[in-house]
């Protein structure tokens, strides 16, 4: 059942994932999970596929979803003419994000991305970029309720605004050794909910939501650019 935490629409499951970045997981995550587990686990480097993808796809008016510990904002130079709002379920994770990414102008937003967006009072309601790296298999639920999230998602987006993100597939896609132990261990505490999640339903959910769509799955995670949103 969604209820209200701090003001935000959400739900207890989303927010026990969020729980971890209030915790010592954000003081490891950059080394951790960006850099072992993204290479030798999800076998997607992040400097090799997912940091140029951010720092290529950041526009005059740039929503952050899914903050994590602000690696991205920190080592992607954003100009200072760049309008930057950083969402998250984790005030902790967007206090730090903040820091990092040296803007203490920043926006911010406490956002279930599962909810329709909140437009905020006294801040930009549309942004013509848009990212959400490792959001989407933290989500609760099967793949085809997350898919919301692109419709919530492009609804705060310029015409020929622009989506990037990825996430860690749990369908169709083959894990190594040590990425069936991490999954196993992040679904078991609730970090993860993404056992039914595969590509056809995101790729798809994308296509009937935006003009221009480019995907590619590399290791067992879904890398998407979604420009164009389409509008009724």
């Amino acid at each position: 059942m969604d209820q209200k935490i701090a003001g935000v629409q959400t739900s207890p499951m989303a927010q026990r994932g969020a729980a971890c970045y209030e915790s010592w997981i954000m003081y490891v995550y950059d080394l951790f999970v960006l850099g072992f587990l993204n290479r030798f686990a999800w076998r997607c480097p992040t400097d090799k596929h997912l940091l140029p993808l951010f720092k290529n796809n950041i526009r005059t008016t740039h929503l952050d979803i899914g903050v994590g510990t602000g690696y991205y904002l920190k080592n992607s130079n954003i100009a200072p003419s760049v309008q930057l709002t950083l969402s998250d379920l984790s005030p902790n994770a967007i206090r730090v994000a903040k820091l990092r990414s040296g803007r203490p102008d920043a926006g911010e937003m406490l956002w279930d991305v599962t909810q329709p967006f909140p437009v905020p009072e006294g801040k930009y309601d549309k942004f013509d970029s848009v990212s959400m790296f490792y959001v989407l298999h933290c989500v609760p639920g099967p793949g085809k309720r997350k898919v919301v999230v692109f419709e919530n998602v492009k609804n705060c987006m310029t015409a020929d605004g622009v989506l990037t993100g990825a996430t860690v597939l749990g369908k169709g896609v083959q894990d190594n050794f040590v990425g069936r132990r991490v999954r196993a261990h992040c679904i078991e505490d609730g970090v993860f909910d993404n056992a039914d999640d595969d590509a056809e339903t995101f790729i798809a959910a994308l296509r009937e939501n935006f003009n221009e769509v480019e995907v590619e799955v590399i290791g067992v995670s879904l890398v998407f650019r979604a420009v164009g949103p389409k509008f009724l």
